[in-house]
């Protein structure tokens, strides 16, 4: 979605802010057409010491094969904050398209190395509406199981502490 292209943090602390606050979704709402997708957040906090250049590899093939799969829309790569913190998300047409693509090769290969590179992370899954051509983006969760995991599933990572351990 090209309207997406100017998409920026809004913020140095984007990373910690709500997807609706952290990002300048106001610049292009205007651009954007009315419709509902699917928004794959991905919020982490690097660990000192990663590999930077053997995660942006991970990182760019995993894009790559996302951008020829059915139904991929958008990819916003955060940019790393001082404190190691970052959110991407990748928008879909659907929440079905975005799981295939999730099952492709780079995409497993990518979250091999998840515990090697990262602190803690977290995902969130959002949908995103623009009801008319007037109308402001709305995100909300995007069910109750998926969108409202248990503390224990997201308060321990955002610590960057090990649920299993919490």
């Amino acid at each position: 979605m090209d309207a997406l292209l100017g998409l920026a943090p809004s913020a140095d602390d984007y990373a910690h802010l709500p997807v609706r606050q952290a990002l300048t979704w106001g610049a292009c709402a205007d651009a954007i057409p009315a419709g509902d997708w699917y928004l794959v957040a991905f919020r982490s906090i690097q660990r000192a010491g990663a590999d930077a250049d053997r995660l942006r590899l991970f990182d760019d093939l995993a894009h790559a094969e996302a951008e020829h799969a059915p139904g991929f829309l958008h990819y916003f790569k955060g940019p790393l904050a001082k404190d190691g913190s970052c959110l991407s998300f990748c928008l879909w047409n659907s929440r079905a398209e975005a799981r295939l693509a999730a099952a492709e090769p780079a995409h497993r290969e990518a979250v091999s190395v998840i515990s090697e590179m990262y602190e803690s992370y977290v995902l969130e899954f959002l949908q995103v509406r623009k009801r008319d051509a007037t109308a402001v983006l709305e995100f909300e969760p995007y069910d109750s199981r998926s969108a409202a995991p248990s503390r224990r599933d997201v308060a321990p990572r955002l610590m960057g502490l090990n649920p299993a351990t919490s």
